[in-house]
């Protein structure tokens, strides 16, 4: 099959959909696809590599914003010069992944729909259901997919309030196993063979919604009980000035260190170099990519208790759970892990069989292939 994954979220975009994508697009390649991205044209951003074959479509106005639409004849040139099989748009609530499944309607191309995304209150119907006749442009964008997936119950049930819920299949995010996939040092803690510092770790934006700062509030609690703490942090936003000052009010500056920009073929060692990985979002996280990097690394993750993060981390069995904004829970859930390694070690084991049973990309392609085969098969 030719297939085209359309998005307004690609490289040199960072974050969940664009790490979605490119790995979606490596196994859908590995297993004989020939595939293409279409995305929009952003300068905002060089520092990544593209081995994906990409088409970067030219917004209609040249301002690096992504609610700012591609051109629509750009788009349905592309798909028509592109003789593709499938459309495959990423992000229900954008312009190209929207535009993209209405040329392809307008051309024949069966299309699905995957919504990557949720907003506040998602599980609020008397807010959502009239909203998304408010806003019945978007919702007739969305019913022009001929399938809808999403990468969580959560995420199903928030697109559901634009469309049928029937429709929608939840096919979730995926990682690579193998790539994340060394023995890492937690194993030898057990036998008390590695000593050193207790690193603690994060990988995201420095954004609100992400909690960061609620995991920097709790390293004064951690250091009480282990002195020897260090929390890095990976990642860029616009938070980035407040963390620093909010580490210097709280004297933390020999404890916690900004990595910034981690390219992605580093986040490997970066993982393994942990002893706990913590996801500590505030609200709208429908999955939460970083924790299966961390999974399949056999490292034990502490996530808050919001969105879709408890369809990933079974509480207490693929991981810990704390309430979101606590820094106090979100402590005890670190100090107890970094203080009882077997228990530790058995949470990152049942994670990493977790990721292989459940999130492995090569589980996740060969769902959407039968998808796009059903879909060609009664087009």
């Amino acid at each position: 099959m030719k297939i085209a994954l359309c998005t307004d979220y690609f490289y040199p975009r960072i974050g969940g959909i664009s790490s979605h994508i490119a790995g979606l697009a490596s196994e859908l390649e590995r297993r004989h696809h020939e595939v293409v991205i279409l995305t929009k044209f952003n300068k905002s951003n060089k520092r990544y590599s593209i081995t994906e074959k990409v088409i970067y479509l030219k917004p209609s106005i040249p301002i690096p914003v992504i609610l700012v639409p591609p051109k629509i004849a750009n788009i349905r040139e592309a798909l028509e010069q592109g003789k593709f099989d499938i459309v495959h748009a990423h992000h229900a609530f954008t312009p190209t992944s929207l535009l993209s499944i209405s040329a392809a309607k307008k051309i024949g191309i069966p299309a699905v729909l995957t919504n990557h995304t949720i907003f506040l209150a998602p599980d609020q119907k008397s807010l959502w259901a009239p909203m998304s006749y408010v806003l019945y442009p978007l919702r007739s964008y969305i019913n022009n997919a001929n399938s809808i997936t999403a990468v969580s119950q959560i995420a199903a049930d928030f697109i559901g309030h634009f469309t049928k819920r029937r429709r929608i299949v939840v096919v979730p995010n995926g990682t690579d196993p193998d790539r994340f996939g060394s023995k890492s040092c937690i194993a030898n803690e057990t036998t008390n063979e590695v000593s050193g510092e207790h690193i603690i770790l994060y990988v995201g934006r420095l954004v609100y919604r992400k909690g960061i700062h609620i995991l920097v509030k709790a390293m004064p609690l951690i250091l009480r009980e282990l002195p020897d703490a260090q929390l890095l942090i990976a990642g860029e936003g616009i938070m980035e000035n407040f963390i620093k000052l909010l580490i210097k009010s709280l004297d933390l500056e020999d404890h916690v260190t900004l990595l910034g920009f981690v390219p992605d073929e580093k986040l490997p060692d970066l993982y393994r170099l942990s002893r706990v990985f913590v996801m500590p979002s505030l609200y709208c996280e429908s999955f939460g990519i970083t924790l299966l990097e961390a999974m399949a690394s056999r490292k034990p993750v502490v996530a808050s208790n919001v969105g879709g993060v408890p369809e990933v981390i079974e509480d207490e069995v693929t991981g810990l759970l704390f309430k979101k904004g606590d820094e106090r829970d979100l402590a005890d859930c670190v100090l107890r892990i970094l203080n009882e390694h077997c228990f530790a070690l058995e949470l990152a084991e049942r994670a990493r069989r977790s990721v292989e049973n459940n999130f492995s990309w090569s589980s996740i392609a060969y769902k959407l292939e039968c998808l796009y085969e059903e879909l060609l098969a009664t087009s």
